[in-house]
């Protein structure tokens, strides 16, 4: 797996030039993930399955795209029930509730909104706590504050006067066409894993952003 330090500032290319083309026709995919306060990179592959493990429950979501998906929870005796029919992207607890993400962008479709999961001791309802407009990929809770990234925007999710609020961080990633797949916080930067490398951002000044490819040997 390649560190960090095996990555250097990389020019965008301009888009519809050769080497632009090269890049979003690239097989390889970087992912990123936090590891014992360390950043992990390595080779992304599309899940359409995810699992979260709550109290004695199993909470699996599917994301299969234009064909759709599905919110299940698994009990103790292997009983299923669907709680909704969607595309999961993210399952997680974030001040101290459970929520989940959805969405879809396929096409002219472009949706994504963010829910409460209640479970009452025996039975689970759903919440819609807001529409995010866009599909969301991927998120990451830093420093207490919920930041997600869609295709083309790094965002923030947080809760004012009892509702969340969204606000956009950057808007219109210069590298969008890479196809975000991941994000982290790592050293004070915003890191997005891609096609062909990595996406940086400055957590304090959000206006410096790099492409950082891997280094030839």
């Amino acid at each position: 797996m390649p560190l960090w330090n095996d990555f250097k500032n990389a020019e965008i290319p301009n888009a519809g030039s050769g080497k632009w083309f090269k890049i979003i026709n690239n097989s390889k995919q970087y992912g990123v993930e936090i590891k014992n306060e360390e950043l992990v990179i390595s080779r992304y592959r599309e899940k359409h399955c995810l699992q979260y493990d709550y109290l004695d429950l199993k909470i699996v979501g599917t994301d299969y795209g234009e064909w759709g998906g599905e919110l299940k929870v698994v009990y103790p005796d292997s009983t299923e029930i669907v709680l909704k029919k969607c595309n999961v992207k993210s399952i997680f607890e974030y001040e101290e509730s459970l929520y989940f993400l959805e969405g879809l962008e396929h096409l002219y479709l472009n949706t994504g909104y963010l829910y409460q999961l209640i479970y009452d001791g025996t039975n689970f309802s759903i919440t819609s706590c807001l529409d995010l407009k866009e599909c969301p990929i991927a998120f990451y809770i830093f420093d207490s504050h919920l930041y997600v990234i869609s295709s083309e925007n790094l965002f923030s999710l947080s809760i004012e006067s009892g509702s969340f609020k969204k606000n956009i961080i950057f808007n219109n990633f210069p590298f969008s066409a890479f196809v975000p797949n991941s994000l982290v916080v790592y050293k004070g930067d915003f890191i997005i894993g891609m096609k062909g490398g990595l996406g940086r951002i400055d957590y304090e000044n959000i206006k410096n952003v790099q492409y950082m490819q891997l280094k030839k040997i």
